[in-house]
């Protein structure tokens, strides 16, 4: 990890007993929690590109009715061979 920078935030009072209690029950540090909730957010960021990126590309080429109609049938040949 690089060189740690420490910082101040203010947040309302449920939401940092809500936090508290997490990190106790968890034993963690407030920095673990922090840097935990960071990675999440940045993954969730990453997430909604990706997301983004996919909705992007099926509108420039959309499906056809035939490739529907074949992502269909192979999607039913497929999952009639799982047990469920």
């Amino acid at each position: 990890m690089s060189r740690a920078v420490k910082f101040a935030i203010s947040i309302p009072n449920e939401d940092f007993k809500e936090l508290e209690a997490y990190r106790k029950k968890n034993r963690m540090s407030r920095s673990r929690l922090v840097r935990e909730a960071i990675s999440l957010w940045k993954k969730s960021r990453e997430m909604e590109k990706l997301i983004k990126n996919y909705e992007d590309g099926y509108r420039r080429v959309p499906e056809n009715p035939q490739q529907i109609r074949a992502w269909e049938k192979a999607s039913l040949a497929s999952f009639s061979q799982e047990e469920w």
